[in-house]
Order: structure tokens, then sequence, then C-alpha cells
């Protein structure tokens, strides 16, 4: 989910940090589905991975994804 969302948010240019929300906004549409979201809707997510996908965002703003 980091590197996902950090290739991302370099593909989008800028600060890295401005580009956090706009991310979640995209991962959380209803038809959004890949390697950022476990591969499955962010609706079909448990708490838990929503709230894993959230600090992965974090993270690859920060870039320290591993």
């Amino acid at each position: 989910a980091c590197r996902a969302a950090r290739t991302w948010m370099d593909q989008q240019g800028g600060d890295p940090a401005s580009q956090i929300e706009p991310y979640l906004k995209t991962v959380q549409d209803a038809e959004s589905v890949g390697p950022g979201t476990f591969d499955k809707r962010w609706s079909d997510l448990s708490p838990g991975q929503q709230s894993a996908v959230i600090v992965a965002v974090e993270a690859a703003a920060d870039a320290l994804c591993g």
C-alpha cells in the first residue's frame, strides 16, 4: 500500500504531504481497486485494513516505504 501510494504521489508531482488527502479520496472511490487497498474496494476493507492504508499513505508521503 505504501509503494502504491508513493508511486501515485510521484506521478502527481509537488509536495507528497499535500497529496495525502487526494490519494485517499481516490482509493475511497467505490470503483478504485488495486495494491493500495489490498486489491479490494475501500468499502470491503475491515476498519483495521482501512487504518493500515491510511498509515501507509502517511508513510509514503514521508518516503518511509520499505
